[in-house]
Formats: C-alpha cells, structure tokens, sequence
C-alpha cells in the first residue's frame, strides 16, 4: 500500500521553487523610510531614531529595513540628503552680492525648519552629497566677485558661521524657561561698570526687544557681513 504523500509547508514550497524565504514589504522603499525617520526625529528628538523605532512606525520588523537601507548612519546620511536636496542653488540676482543674499537666506529659513540638522553636522561625521551644489554656487559667486580662493573660501565659511551660530542660537531644539537665567543677568547689567553692553541693552528695550542676544535679524547680520566681504560693484 502506497503511503501517502508528506504535506510540505510554505516555507519548503517557496525553496522548491527558488523563492526566496522573504521578500521587501510591498510598499516598502527607501524613501519612505526616509520619511518616516525624519519624521521620528523631528517628533521625539535624535536620539531617538533606530532602525528598530523606524520600522515600529511602518508597521514592520527592522529586518526589512535592512534589505533597503544598510544601518542607522546610512539612514541619517540618507535623511541629511533629503533635506539638503531642497537647498537653494540657482537664485536671482544681479550681483554676486544679491545671489549669496538669497541663497544663504533660503539656506537659513530651510534648515531653521530642521534645526537638529545642525547638530549633526557640527560634529564633522557626515557631509550632504546634495549640499555640494549649493556651496559650489556660493564659491562661484565670491570668486566672481574677484576674491582669491582662499578669500572666497574664507568669506563662504564665515557666512555658513553666522548662518549656523544664528541658528543655534535662534532656535534652539529645546526652547528655554521664560524668564531664564540668562535673561536675568542680562536684564541686571551695571552700567557704569559695563556702559557699552548697558548701553545696546537699552537699546535692544527701546525697540521692543526681549533682551535676547543676537536681536538683529539673520538677513541684516548678513547684509553687513557680505558688504564687507565684497567689492562694492558686486554687493
């Protein structure tokens, strides 16, 4: 009596047929898990992004993650290339001057919408290939200007300085108690042990001002930076 056949379950029926034992979720791309890390990140804070956090917010296991996106540093360049890609880089302009103007100003308002980016690049581990178009473009423009390589690299670092030290101080990931203790020492300034910083203090007062370091706009701090950073004929 023939015996009868052994039942073969899904997994051996998938090697039979050369099969591979899992495939990537449908719908599961790399760029949406980008998105989906970015979104982690902006809602409970860098430390925060894992591949096993990410994969909780698409509904999978992290090993799918893997078939897509190597590790976590691959999935924060991946996330920093997203962002950078939006940076400005073809602007209007007549003159070098107005060029660097609004391209460093669309630079700002974009990356004050991703603060904790900053974090991230002031450590010097990862760099934006997405980000390369837009500081080639600021270069071009100061060496058009007629600045010698090292001054035009010289003059595009202190403008990405004020831009970042603007940043930083502006908008801070956590925003501080009010009032704060650097409010207050500020607020106390002796002026006769101290007239020129009591001095700007009252000031800053006169025109409504909180108080607050650093008052002057991003765009009037950068208008006298680059003034002084470039021929007149190209400001």
């Amino acid at each position: 009596m023939e015996k009868p056949p052994k039942s073969v379950d899904a997994r051996t029926a998938r090697r039979s047929r050369g099969v591979p034992r899992s495939q990537p979720r449908p719908g599961l791309t790399p760029e949406a898990i980008t998105r989906a890390g970015r979104e982690l990140i902006e809602r409970d804070g860098l430390d925060a992004l894992s591949m096993r956090a990410v994969a909780a917010e698409l509904g999978t296991g992290a090993a799918s993650l893997y078939r897509h996106i190597a590790d976590r540093d691959a999935l924060l360049v991946a996330i920093l290339e997203d962002i950078a890609a939006r940076l400005p880089v073809e602007v209007p302009g007549a003159t070098a001057g107005e060029r660097l103007f609004n391209r460093l100003v669309g630079a700002h308002d974009r990356m004050a919408e991703h603060v904790w980016v900053l974090h991230i690049l002031i450590r010097g581990e990862f760099v934006a290939r997405n980000a390369l178009p837009f500081s080639d473009a600021c270069l071009a423009d100061f060496l058009g200007a007629g600045l010698e390589p090292r001054q035009a690299s010289t003059a595009y670092r202190a403008c990405w300085h004020l831009t970042i030290g603007e940043l930083l101080d502006a908008h801070p990931l956590t925003p501080p108690r009010r009032p704060n203790q650097r409010e207050q020492v500020m607020a106390s300034v002796d002026p006769e042990r101290l007239p020129a910083l009591a001095e700007v203090r009252q000031l800053d007062r006169d025109e409504g001002h909180d108080g607050h370091e650093g008052h002057d706009s991003y765009a009037e701090a950068l208008k006298a930076l680059l003034t002084a950073l470039l021929p007149e004929k190209d400001r």
